[in-house]
């Protein structure tokens, strides 16, 4: 049987009650509403249309009622607000903390950066030193010992008996006496001892290196590569302003060179790429660079635009 309700009334009906009354025609009987119920002498007659053995009830339904009236009268239960409110504030304040450092920490470094072509020691805590390479920026926290993070570019740090640390790259550079160098490259950073020993570390334990003077380690990605000698006279010309190749590719010689000069060089045949190079050239001089490999008679330069020098194979 199904049950329906409609204002508090329950009707009890067979199923298939409602489609037989529609097949059959007959009228639909007439519900009556709650106050004619509750009139005084007034009686609830049985339907005349309803089946053999079959009557309909009319009740109010006084569960439902209840249960209304029960939902109403029961109080909601709340938290306090005093509760509410440490809650919010055990959440809020520790980020908060956590920003406030954070822009504190910023608002403390000092940037410094130079252009192309230039070059810029600075004085750290302590007295040790830092010289920035072309096209290069730091930054630095203040106090001693000093912490310098390499941005991009390339660095030569005095120690002077001061404890340095470099940042670069997701690695650490740490020294306490001597000279080094770091270099971040294209896809890897480049560490070389020139004096005393530096320690090369990644996070999450990826790997440690010592170098002791004369030895580089690059590293990337996660990866530290494997000690081994460095080109002592490569990393001790550039802070002369020298570039010292000796038989490296001249793809290397022309990067290096577009570095300190905002006249590019650029390579118009890749079989030039590997051609081995061998010389002392002057750092942001490209018109000299050129006229030096015009000399060889292995390749022709050929001025494209007024920033651009092309490298062509030399005419046969």
């Amino acid at each position: 049987m199904a049950r329906i309700y409609a204002d508090n009334v329950v009707f009890l009906m067979r199923p298939g009650e409602t489609s037989r009354r529609r097949v059959d025609g007959l009228p639909e009987t007439r519900i009556p509403r709650s106050s004619e119920q509750a009139a005084p002498g007034h009686r609830a007659s049985p339907c005349t249309n309803a089946p053999l053995g079959y009557s309909h009830t009319l009740a109010p339904r006084l569960a439902v009622q209840g249960e209304a009236r029960q939902h109403q009268e029961t109080p909601a239960h709340r938290a306090p607000l005093h509760w509410v409110l440490l809650l919010v504030a055990a959440c809020v304040l520790p980020m908060a903390a956590l920003t406030w450092r954070a822009v504190a920490r910023q608002a403390s470094l000092q940037h410094y950066a130079t252009a192309i072509g230039g070059q810029r020691t600075l004085p750290l805590a302590g007295g040790g030193s830092a010289l920035l390479d072309t096209a290069t920026s730091v930054s630095m926290a203040a106090g001693a010992p000093p912490a310098v993070t390499l941005e991009r570019g390339r660095a030569q740090f005095d120690a002077n008996g001061q404890a340095i640390t470099v940042h670069a790259g997701g690695g650490i550079v740490r020294a306490s006496a001597g000279r080094f160098q770091v270099s971040r490259l294209a896809d890897a950073v480049r560490v070389t001892a020139l004096a005393g020993t530096v320690t090369v570390q990644l996070p999450a334990g990826e790997g440690q290196a010592t170098l002791r003077a004369g030895q580089q380690v690059d590293y990337g990605y996660g990866r530290l590569g494997s000690v081994r000698p460095a080109d002592l006279a490569a990393a001790r010309g550039w802070p002369r302003g020298e570039l010292v190749f000796h038989r490296r590719s001249l793809a290397e010689l022309v990067a290096a060179m577009n570095r300190y000069s905002d006249t590019r060089l650029v390579i118009g045949d890749a079989a030039l790429r590997n051609l081995p190079v061998s010389g002392v050239f002057e750092a942001g001089d490209p018109l000299a660079l050129t006229q030096a490999l015009q000399r060889s008679r292995l390749l022709r330069a050929v001025r494209v635009g007024p920033d651009e020098i092309r490298l062509q194979p030399a005419a046969r």
